[in-house]
């Protein structure tokens, strides 16, 4: 090996679109690799002694087993992305890639160095041959059609040519897409779909996330949802249940069926037990129907930016060894972490924060400190403790653009279309950070009397209907009726009071409804308990009755919000945002069954209560 030359590699390509366009497709380092030639991956386990956050891998090429201990991937969005890879069998003794995007004047300069050691020289000179000439030749059409989309906003397969489909199933799509159209009338978005599911790779059909295709056609996400559910009824698409570690957020259980779900599930990576948060971690995905496209389960990288994109910057340091940073974010809060230390710093980023901070890593656990630093600071990471570690930093509160089991239980499409799609009898699962929002009719009881039964029924109904879609448009669900009342969940805190403001301006505005249809509304958040009760999702807990008691003290046209809610989110900024049509009262309110404390809450109204002269 001492003998062996280093073989060094350097390509420069210049690319039109800037860094942050270019950043989401380059930094995938699973197609990227795929693209440049890198045979099929598989994790593999050869030591028990390898550092935490290196991968043991093996791939095989002409029948010879490559095998390698991968140090974790060192990036700074949107700049830098690489790693080493250390062989213990195969071609090669030492791989090492970086790859760079510099900001240019009419665009990016993409950079890529690449060092490799061959076992012997008859080998060197073949690597030497292939790498200099086919793997980079392989790499310049990627970047061609990479750049492409950048610079058009476009997906890669919107530049493919349609992929290899299982016998029939031509005729079977055109068969489905008719009933689809037949039943959704969103011919748009059944175009949208069927193209993508035609000609996007196998790496992009694995996990489908309806929302961020719906951003991407620049359609409603409610109506993405719809499409793909029925799209699922009749077997264009299947779906099932990923649950992700809350530590790495990355997917480490799937399940087919919700009755399927259990407890207690453990991340390797991170060496963490966790639970199923209803709220938090377990989410609806789709792929292609088998009777309509066969996957590949082929993976070709592990440990690239893509897998954990909450991730801004990750590093690998030896004890003693510093590292400088070069960032550019966005505004926000930031979390440093470390693969040996328990706990976090908070990084407040502001664009007229500190330019220059050092982060000095012992081995005592990180205690929740708080700095302000510039979105591009100078930020220098010094390990002063004994161990090999992965530092990084991720975005707080970062959350994937998915369909959480909170929303989707509760759609009417889902219960409608798999009605048997619930929790098993007698399971109990946590769900953390909900939304409750109860609505009530004022009154209701007059328009029975005035207008009779089958009047007031067909207006309730309507009053349903209404509700129904407006709560679906804003991502929450109805849960269930109760009467003249609704009970709906939301993820997304200020999405419920979205919510009932676009209904109380619908019934405001409307003389449909009758005088004697005056909607109040009661919301409140957190952690409630997610069952299966006659065959569908339900919650309990104190979350919901102190939800269901701030609706009873409401008045006409009100919403009362408990300070939990009110603290939450940007629910805070919303209304900060609207003061001039949304109007706030600070009180305190007795609820019924909580007769030994007074509740701090906001009475929100639309309009200004009207003046009295009180003679």
């Amino acid at each position: 090996m001492k003998n062996t030359p280093r073989l060094t590699f350097q390509w420069q390509f210049d690319l039109k679109g800037s860094p942050e366009e270019l950043w989401p497709l380059l930094s995938d380092t699973n197609k990227f690799l795929k693209w440049a030639g890198q045979d099929p991956v598989k994790r593999d386990s050869f030591t028990r002694s390898a550092t935490k956050g290196f991968l043991e891998l093996s791939s095989k090429k002409l029948n010879a087993n490559q095998i390698w201990l991968e140090e974790p991937f060192i990036w700074e969005k949107p700049y830098k992305f690489g790693t080493t890879r250390h062989y213990k069998v195969g071609f090669f003794r030492e791989i090492k890639f970086l790859a760079t995007l510099t900001p240019t004047v009419s665009g990016t300069r993409f950079e890529i160095k690449a060092w490799l050691r061959a076992p012997n020289k008859i080998l060197t000179h073949f690597v030497n041959y292939y790498i200099g000439k086919i793997v980079r030749r392989k790499i310049a059409k990627y970047l061609e059609e990479v750049d492409k989309c950048a610079q058009n906003n476009t997906l890669p397969y919107e530049h493919r040519k349609p992929a290899s489909l299982v016998r029939g199933a031509k005729k079977r799509i055109e068969e489905i897409e008719q009933q689809l159209l037949e039943k959704t009338r969103r011919q748009r978005i059944i175009r949208h779909l069927k193209k993508f599911l035609i000609h996007a790779e196998d790496e992009d059909l694995k996990t489908i996330h309806p929302y961020q295709l719906a951003e991407y056609w620049g359609e409603k996400k409610y109506s993405v949802l719809n499409v793909f559910l029925h799209a699922a009824k009749l077997e264009l698409v299947d779906f099932r249940w990923d649950v992700f570690c809350p530590v790495c957020k990355s997917t480490r259980q799937s399940f087919r069926r919700m009755r399927d779900i259990h407890s207690d599930l453990y991340c390797a990576e991170c060496d963490n037990h966790y639970n199923i948060d209803f709220n938090e971690n377990l989410h609806l995905v789709f792929n292609p129907n088998p009777l309509i496209r066969k996957l590949s389960d082929n993976k070709f990288c592990y440990g690239g930016p893509q897998n954990t994109p909450q991730r801004v910057t990750q590093h690998f340091l030896e004890p003693g060894e510093e590292q400088y940073l070069h960032i550019n974010l966005n505004e926000g809060t930031y979390l440093f972490k470390t693969s040996e230390n328990d706990g976090y710093l908070r990084l407040h980023l502001r664009k007229d924060g500190d330019d220059t901070a050092t982060v000095y890593i012992t081995d005592e656990d990180l205690n929740g400190d708080e700095a302000t630093i510039s979105t591009s600071p100078n930020l220098t990471i010094v390990n002063d403790s004994k161990k090999k570690m992965v530092c990084y930093i991720e975005k707080e509160n970062w959350r994937q653009e998915a369909i959480y089991a909170t929303e989707v239980t509760s759609s009417h499409d889902f219960r409608t279309l798999f009605a048997q799609e619930t929790l098993k009898d007698g399971a109990k699962v946590d769900s953390s950070n909900v939304t409750i929002l109860f609505t009530d009719l004022m009154n209701s009881t007059d328009l029975y009397l005035q207008e009779g039964d089958e009047f007031a029924i067909g207006q309730l109904m309507s009053h349903f209907k209404i509700i129904q879609q407006i709560v679906a448009e804003e991502r929450g669900g109805i849960v269930k009726t109760i009467g003249d009342a609704v009970m709906a969940v939301f993820k997304e805190p200020v999405s419920a009071l979205k919510a009932v403001e676009r209904i109380q301006q619908i019934f405001s505005s409307s003389t449909a409804m009758g005088d004697s249809f005056k909607l109040k509304a009661g919301i409140h958040l957190g952690k409630c308990t997610a069952v299966n009760l006659n065959d569908r999702v339900d919650y309990f807990g104190t979350t919901v009755n102190i939800a269901s008691r701030l609706v009873d003290v409401a008045s006409e046209k009100e919403i009362i919000v408990s300070e939990a809610f009110y603290e939450s989110g940007d629910v805070k900024l919303y209304l900060k945002n609207n003061r001039n049509s949304l109007f706030i009262k600070n009180s305190e309110k007795e609820l019924k069954g909580f007769d030994s404390e007074k509740f701090k809450v906001k009475q929100i109204r639309m309009e200004r209560t009207s003046l009295r002269l009180v003679i």
